[in-house]
């Protein structure tokens, strides 16, 4: 046809029908062989996606000779993004082997004359010509042997490569090797030959899919026109298979198109000179037109992707090394074995407290200085921990390492359209789908680096841990990436690691004393002028702690503190060792902290229950917020903020301050579990004592304004009132784990779920989130009205919700403003205990139905809350 009938055609098109909105271009085309780079054989589909430099089609003959050499001219239309992104699912499928085309393709080869050919696909080399006229090869076959040697495909034999890069489009047919090399005019990524793109492409927004039928050289290979034909039309068919009706909709027609264009157009006209004038902005609008990703854009997706930044405590912990630490692992022969060899797992497993996350924080510095002048290498690394485990799902861990690859290149299509399809509906990607992406992006490299930290801190509900590392293992076969772990001894991690290289983190009499050199700091006079007690105290404590990095800096804390010579060498020769040493050493700093003052010892459990208790770790200002509440008390006192050095200082180096994150924690994760083992003992009314705390937060007559109503007011609330996210988050959670409510948490319960203004705000606090930096208008995509008893059933506090009931402060059936009662909304987040207490007024209608129709036991159906199900079925209503 040629372009010129090809744009004549698409012209008419057009007219005829306006509301058209985009196209496929299927047919046949001749391969480019580009050997090593590209192996393209006949019957594999050529499909024009754009590059940096090209827009997926090139007009190759339109230009003009300057000075004996042709220089092309214009620039063609980028395929839509509809179908960009379509090609990128597909492209997604193949990695996973679950590509529909293969499927396809069988089905339209059954029909006659469609088959793959049976006579052989022999690529000749350039220099060799057709040598008579008959319609096959076979005479060049034996006439000659110029046969360029090609390897036999391993992967899906027989089936047909996507290839996917620039098609050649122009007004002749290519049947010449020397022809074909000249008209490429250098474009490394051309694929294909064809001729009617050119006229098509400015027309109508399109992609073009071609069958390779022959290599745009002199020899005969007819018979691959009909099957490849069938395969560029299979394709095209995988193409329309993944997009819905929705989505075509809201691609813009070609009477929009234009339209559109009109309209700017006129614009431009009537403000030529102010254009000309700013020219920069100009350019800006044009990328904006052509699809280019902002740089705001591309953070909003990134942080949209998920808002763990691992890179705050790779900071904290590197600063916290002593200069020389750790380089007996980076010179060990295993980690430069590692190092050197891809597809390569290196597993170092330790026991609690060996320095396992402050050698991994070296590891990845030694990385990031060895590969920061090296775009083409990417590094990824996650710090599981045993705190906030409710952003450590497996999904989670897979975004941030997507998110850390993602960050190193142009943004890759694949994480765009992941944006794209969830974004508007509030939803987050599924694991496949970060899975197939996370594949993607790491073949963008040609080496990746993963490192996981304390794999057994990631938690093992929902199988997370299970196939978080199947994953990595499944991207490391596929990517040849290198992987780097560390863990405790657990034997259902460390099975899955047999066979692979491992070297036992343990920390060296050497590290320990750098250690001790740089963190020796005497707070007693006599010891700072006694340097001969201090090699000592050095010696012993390094017999003592037997490569457990922490034992070192307990111990030393516990020695700096003795007031007298003798104190400290009766301690030294009872210095504990073993696993059991840590139970003692904190049992040592407990009666250290005993010992204070009395407002020392009391803010010392304080701050100690709170840590060990919250739900998630908090920063230093949410925990100052939290402890200068005051029970009962209507407004926050800022004067009875504790300073954080104090907090720190009284509990005897059982805590620690991130510097990165500002975020309050125990010094390991050892003393969470030493805590959460004696928590009856040390502070048994915790829960007790945060219920009231979060609930007197949040019933603070600055709260009397209600459900915010902008962005604008809800950030400056967050903003002004520190701890109120944490306490309209949590506050359900600890509540449900309070035994006996006290006659003042009684009261104030009754208070705050009877304030409509208050529990409004609370709501809102509770279920606004923002998911990403530019998610517009997230404050207010919740319900501006629930009652105290709506909020107590979302949350699942049984003993709070009877307490309203029996006071007769409540109706049970009524909805909010998104329609939903009690029972729904306790249905919906699985409580059963509420549900049944619920059921037993005899007041409720479970038939009922919200704003969008669904009844309560769909609901619970949804979220897989089987019991609830049952014990709703069972009502036989």
């Amino acid at each position: 046809m040629g372009p010129v009938s090809a744009a004549l055609c698409a012209a008419t098109v057009n007219q005829q029908f306006p509301n058209v909105r985009f196209a496929l271009m299927v047919g046949i085309g001749a391969g480019i062989p580009s050997l090593p780079k590209r192996d393209i054989r006949l019957g594999d589909v050529a499909i024009s996606i754009p590059r940096d430099d090209h827009p997926g089609v090139l007009q190759y003959d339109f230009g003009k000779y300057e000075q004996d050499e042709f220089v092309q001219k214009g620039t063609l239309n980028k395929p839509p993004p509809i179908l960009i992104n379509a090609d990128g699912a597909l492209e997604e499928d193949e990695m996973m082997d679950e590509s529909l085309l293969w499927e396809i393709l069988e089905d339209i080869t059954k029909r006659r004359g469609y088959a793959r050919p049976d006579s052989d696909d022999v690529l000749f080399d350039p220099t060799f010509h057709h040598v008579n006229n008959g319609d096959d090869c076979s005479g060049c076959e034996t006439s000659n042997k110029k046969i360029v040697s090609r390897p036999e495909r391993e992967e899906n034999c027989g089936q047909p490569v996507v290839h996917r890069g620039l098609i050649l489009s122009g007004g002749g047919v290519v049947k010449n090797p020397k022809d074909r090399d000249r008209l490429c005019r250098g474009q490394k990524d051309a694929i294909c030959f064809e001729m009617e793109a050119a006229g098509i492409a400015d027309e109508i927004p399109c992609l073009v899919v071609r069958g390779i039928c022959d290599y745009a050289d002199t020899h005969k290979q007819d018979g691959w026109h009909r099957y490849a034909a069938a395969v560029a039309a299979a394709y095209a068919k995988a193409i329309l298979l993944k997009f819905d009706g929705k989505e075509v909709e809201e691609t813009r027609s070609m009477r929009e198109t234009m339209q559109e264009l009109e309209k700017r157009m006129s614009e431009m006209s009537n403000n030529v000179h102010d254009l000309k004038q700013k020219t920069n902005d100009a350019k800006e609008v044009l990328a904006d037109i052509q699809g280019q990703t902002s740089a705001t854009e591309r953070k909003e997706i990134l942080d949209w992707l998920t808002p763990i930044d691992y890179g705050h405590q790779q900071t904290d912990y590197i600063r916290r090394r002593q200069p020389g630490t750790g380089q007996w692992l980076l010179d060990s022969p295993e980690f430069q074995t590692w190092l050197k060899t891809v597809k390569q797992t290196f597993f170092c497993p330790g026991i609690p407290g060996a320095g396992k996350t402050m050698l991994t924080s070296i590891v990845i510095e030694d990385l990031i200085t060895r590969f920061h002048n090296d775009p083409s290498i990417g590094i990824a690394f996650v710090y599981c921990n045993f705190r906030p485990q409710h952003k450590q799902k497996a999904e989670d861990l897979l975004a941030s390492l997507l998110k850390q690859l993602a960050q190193g290149q142009s943004l890759p299509d694949g994480v765009k359209s992941l944006y794209d399809k969830h974004k508007d509906k509030g939803t987050q990607p599924l694991f496949s789908e970060l899975s197939r992406t996370l594949y993607i992006v790491a073949a963008m490299y040609s080496r990746v680096f993963i490192i996981v930290d304390a794999l057994d801190e990631c938690q093992e509900s929902d199988n997370c841990r299970t196939k978080f590392l199947s994953e990595i293992f499944n991207l490391q076969a596929k990517s040849g990436a290198s992987l780097f772990a560390t863990s405790r001894f657990i034997p259902e991690i460390t099975e899955k690691f047999k066979g692979c290289p491992s070297r036992e983190i343990l920390a060296s009499d050497e590290d320990i004393r750098k250690y001790l050199d740089g963190h020796m700091s005497p707070r007693r006079a006599f010891l700072r002028e006694n340097s001969e007690l201090q090699d000592e105290i050095k010696t012993k404590i390094i017999r003592a702690t037997k490569g457990m990095f922490l034992l070192t800096q307990l111990h030393l804390d516990s020695l700096m503190g003795k007031t007298t010579e003798d104190d400290i060498r009766t301690d030294l020769e009872i210095l504990p060792t073993g696993h059991e040493a840590y139970n003692q050493a904190y049992e040592d700093a407990i009666k250290r902290i005993e010992e204070q003052d009395v407002d020392g010892k009391k803010l010392a459990k304080q701050v100690l229950a709170w840590i060990t208790c919250s739900k998630r770790p908090l920063n230093a200002v949410e925990l100052q917020h939290a402890l200068a509440v005051e029970a009962c008390k209507p407004n926050f006192n800022e004067k009875r903020k504790p300073h954080i050095e104090d907090m720190v200082s009284v509990c005897y180096g059982l805590v620690t301050v991130d510097k990165e994150s500002n975020i309050v924690r125990l010094v390991h994760y050892t003393t969470q579990e030493y805590f959460e083992r004696t928590q009856s003992h040390w502070f048994p009314d915790a829960e007790t004592n945060i219920t009231t705390i979060c609930i007197t937060y949040l019933s603070f007559n600055v709260f009397e304004g209600g459900f915010c109503q902008t962005d604008d007011d809800f950030e400056e609330r967050l903003q002004s009132n520190q701890f109120f996210e944490y306490a309209a988050r949590n506050w359900g959670h600890h509540a449900r784990k309070v035994l006996i409510i006290s006659q003042a948490l009684r009261q104030v319960v009754i208070d705050f779920l009877t304030s409509e203004t208050k529990v409004n705000a609370s709501s809102q606090g509770l279920l606004a989130i923002k998911r990403y930096s530019l998610h517009l208008g997230y404050s207010q995509k919740v319900p501006r009205w629930m009652s105290g008893l709506h909020l107590t059933a979302y949350l699942g506090v049984k003993a709070f919700m009877k307490l309203l009931l029996d006071i007769g402060k409540a109706d049970v059936d009524s909805k909010d403003s998104y329609g939903q009662t009690p029972l729904s909304w306790a249905a919906e987040n699985g409580h059963k205990a509420v549900v049944k207490l619920l059921l037993d007024t005899g007041k409720v209608d479970i038939n009922l139905k919200d704003r969008w129709g669904h009844t309560l036991l769909l609901r619970a159906a949804e979220n897989g809350h089987k019991a609830v199900v049952k014990l709703l079925l069972d009502t036989g209503k």
